[in-house]
Formats: C-alpha cells, sequence, structure tokens
C-alpha cells in the first residue's frame, strides 16, 4: 500500500473513532446528569487522560443494565479500538538485511512473523463502524439525547 493511501486511511479510522468516543461521552452524560454538562464534558471526559479502556467499562455498566444484548456490540467497539491502535500506533516500516532497495514492512506487534495488512484492517473498520454508531446513537437517544447523524 502506498503511504498516501495509508495516511489517508489512518486519518479516516482515527476520526471515526474520536466521533465514536463523542458519543460515548454523551450517552455517559446522559445517564448520569440527563444532558451534557459543559464542564464534566471538557474537563474530565474529554481530558486526554481518560482513556478509552475507562470510558468503554463505564458503557458497559450503563448498557448492561438497559440493554440485554449489548455484548456484541461492545466486542465490536473494542475490536475498533484495536484497529484504530494499529493505525496510530504502527507504522514503522522494517527492512531486513542490508539491501536498502527493498520495500520495508510493518510488522505485527501481536505476530512479528507477519505484515500488518492495513487494507484488510481499514475495511473491517468501515463495515463495522456503521452499525456501533448506531447502536450508540440509538442509545443515546433513549437516553434522552438529542443528536442529529452527519
Amino acid at each position: 500500500m502506498d503511504k498516501e493511501t495509508l495516511s489517508t486511511y489512518r486519518a479516516e479510522v482515527i476520526e471515526k473513532f474520536i466521533n465514536i468516543e463523542t458519543i460515548i461521552n454523551i450517552i455517559i452524560c446522559q445517564r448520569y446528569f440527563k444532558k451534557v454538562i459543559r464542564d464534566f464534558y471538557f474537563e474530565v471526559l474529554y481530558d486526554e487522560y481518560f482513556t478509552f479502556g475507562l470510558r468503554r467499562r463505564i458503557l458497559e455498566k450503563i448498557l448492561k443494565n438497559i440493554d440485554k444484548q449489548y455484548k456484541e456490540k461492545v466486542q465490536d467497539l473494542n475490536r475498533l479500538n484495536t484497529i484504530r491502535n494499529y493505525f496510530a500506533h504502527c507504522n514503522q516500516e522494517y527492512i531486513e538485511g542490508p539491501d536498502k532497495t527493498q520495500k520495508g514492512k510493518v510488522l505485527d506487534p501481536r505476530n512479528i512473523d507477519r505484515e500488518v495488512n492495513f487494507k484488510d484492517l481499514y475495511s473491517e473498520f468501515i463495515e463495522k463502524q456503521g452499525s456501533v454508531v448506531d447502536y450508540l446513537m440509538k442509545i443515546s437517544v433513549d437516553l434522552g439525547a438529542e443528536l442529529e447523524k452527519f
């Protein structure tokens, strides 16, 4: 895959995942405050140290009380996060041997004997993210949020 395409995929995956986290933040606000409280949203949920893992755990606690079928969507959400992490953190090309003219490859951190297939990861992300966004939007509206889908 050429670098320009990879850069485009990376930007899209990260931006779409940011949108997912935004909807989760809205769900958290709606559940605990019945509205989005600006200071809480920006000073707590929007803080760069408020991790996705913590955000996901709070979401799971909310979902288990209102949706008995939530586990599959949480699994999809976890997979989207894994893919986002590949795009955000795996980009160092590795060239084996002294021949610097050969094409480098990005090794998979879970199995360094294989290369990361960004094309397949991108396709999987796009395939799953739409249904996750739709699900989260429904939950947020069910909790009283007034959202518009773009």
